[in-house]
């Protein structure tokens, strides 16, 4: 009696697990789910902001404001060239902290990229090599692992 227990048990319990189904979406090949879009893409031009109406004793104080806190904006290219790589860190913390006594020693812009597995810490926007080679002796004394790598560059 036992053993036709044990069997019939173990007949349900394979035919609840035989009965689930899981379900999925195929995407058929060659069709697109997301698609990226470039800045490049997107029509600003239906975009417009009016302008809020408010009353007298406001407007002043509001046109003080605007004066002291409009940003300057200023337009930059990018471009290929060159940086100098002074460190590579796992940890984006280690890597911003290393970056901002970078900052604060070296005078130059001073960027953390990451490209996996690492944070790593890259110096200035050199036009050519040799800019950046030379760069890099410079910071031979206080950084001895760093070397030229090739980037995309912000020039201004």
């Amino acid at each position: 009696m036992k053993y036709y227990l044990v069997a019939l048990f173990v007949i349900f319990l394979l035919a609840g697990c035989a009965k689930k189904q899981s379900v999925t979406d195929e995407v058929p090949l060659g069709e697109t789910i997301f698609e990226e879009i470039s800045s490049e893409e997107i029509d600003t031009s239906s975009i417009f902001f009016e302008e809020a109406t408010t009353d007298e004793s406001s407007t002043s104080f509001l046109d003080e404001l605007e004066e002291e806190t409009t940003p300057v904006i200023r337009e930059s290219a990018t471009r290929q060239g060159y940086r100098v790589q002074i460190g590579a860190y796992n940890s984006e913390m280690q890597a911003n902290g290393a970056a901002d006594r970078a900052r604060g020693s070296l005078g130059r812009s001073v960027y953390v990229q990451y490209v996996a597995p690492y944070y790593k810490i890259r110096v200035g926007n050199f036009i050519n090599k040799y800019e950046a080679t030379q760069y890099k002796n410079q910071l031979s004394a206080s950084y001895r692992g760093a070397w030229v790598v090739a980037s995309e560059i912000t020039v201004e």
